[in-house]
């Protein structure tokens, strides 16, 4: 990314975060069902405005977010009696003109814009939970670890989870050792950047253990047989808040690829603000399958939550991010990031600016025309815009 193309993005970046302050109206209404219990609607709108650079296309996108897009969702709640509670969550992701997958197309001449038409489901699931012998859970939720690859107390959420991905992850690597204009992968960092967490939205029965001086237990028996185990813990230490997350799926038998997965997580927030995380994972391929090469990450993070403004926290990171094998052997993959989020907690709304590069490296041979791979970074700055409701 040369000089002139970061001054012209760093300047427009800059300007937006200066205007996209959301304003908005708060609304109040009643909601009643048809009985006895408890129904909360909410959602959130997300958008974002960001600047792709691969080396040699350009492009300003207005995309849905990434990691957090516009959904919708309802939420029941009921009391059997003083020791059993039960619900039940259903959440859509809705329609949303062009998606974070917003790229640039193969002839290099324009960009590849992506409108979802359809609504698709997020959750759908029912649960009770009792005081004394935990939570079961049945439906379209999260598996027994999903999350504990992905802990971090740096307070910026719906931006990135800690593989670093934020906009961008569709742009391919351009190759640029073997022409004059460069010619695209076919590879992108969403590709080959991971952080391997576990199942999420499956269709699954799931135990919860109660959470006792700190820690909790779950257990889940995925669509297909898949099963997988996870824990929690956290506790304060002094003026030192620390959550830790691990976790152990296996792939069902009739998975021709994967054999099972392991990883976990660890994050840690001072009563001064800072903070930091770091997380690793493996995923072992059955042998024979994929050259027999297990795919594994590791990741880390640094940040500060300060209080600058009246509206609420403005909290900054920085993370990193390695990923080995994952889109086939011989692949590596690192990205580096940096955020700002301001919140402003009065309407639930919150700004961000980030700026992300992704880096690709080709260790096999034939892979490109020379076995010998000149691959440019991608470069991504922007800003995100979330109003929940």
């Amino acid at each position: 990314m040369n000089i002139k193309t970061t001054l012209k993005t760093s300047v427009a970046a800059a300007a937006l975060f200066a205007i996209a302050a959301p304003v908005a109206t708060p609304a109040s209404a009643d909601i009643a069902s048809g009985n006895k219990n408890k129904l909360v609607v909410s959602g959130q709108v997300v958008r974002a405005l960001w600047y792709g650079d691969d080396g040699e296309h350009s492009q300003l996108f207005n995309t849905t977010g990434n990691t957090a897009n516009t959904r919708v969702r309802w939420v029941a709640s009921g009391t059997l009696n003083e020791n059993v509670t039960a619900g039940a969550t259903i959440e859509f992701d809705v329609q949303t003109s062009n998606t974070a997958d917003a790229n640039f197309t193969d002839s290099g001449d324009g960009e590849v814009y992506e409108d979802k038409t359809s609504w698709s489901i997020r959750l759908q699931y029912a649960w009770v939970k009792h005081k004394q012998f935990g939570q079961l859970s049945l439906g379209r939720t999260d598996a027994a670890a999903n999350g504990n690859d992905e802990f971090t107390l740096a307070g910026i959420g719906g931006v990135s989870t800690p593989n670093t991905l934020w906009q961008g992850g569709n742009i391919q690597f351009l190759e640029t050792g073997t022409t004059a204009t460069g010619s695209f992968t076919g590879v992108a960092p969403g590709d080959v950047l991971t952080n391997l967490d576990f199942s999420s939205r499956d269709d699954v029965i799931r135990y919860d253990t109660p959470t006792f001086m700190g820690l909790s237990l779950a257990v889940s028996l995925n669509e297909g047989g898949r099963g997988e185990v996870g824990a929690r813990y956290s506790r304060k230490f002094g003026p030192i808040n620390m959550i830790v997350g691990a976790g152990y799926s296996k792939f069902s038998p009739v998975s021709t690829e994967f054999d099972d997965e392991i990883g976990g997580s660890i994050a840690v927030l001072h009563d001064s603000g800072l903070n930091a995380s770091f997380a690793a994972g493996e995923r072992s391929r059955k042998t024979g399958q994929v050259e027999g090469v297990g795919a594994h990450f590791w990741g880390a993070s640094g940040g500060y939550k300060a209080k600058i403004f009246k509206v609420g926290g403005t909290n900054f990171r920085i993370q990193y991010n390695q990923s080995t094998h994952v889109d086939a052997r011989g692949d590596q993959g690192t990205g580096w990031g940096i955020d700002a989020m301001q919140n402003f907690d009065a309407i639930g709304a919150t700004v961000s600016l980030g700026y992300r590069n992704y880096d690709y490296e080709n260790k096999r041979a034939g892979h490109c025309a020379t076995g010998e791979c000149s691959i440019d970074s991608v470069d991504v700055i922007g800003l995100q815009a979330a109003f929940q409701f």
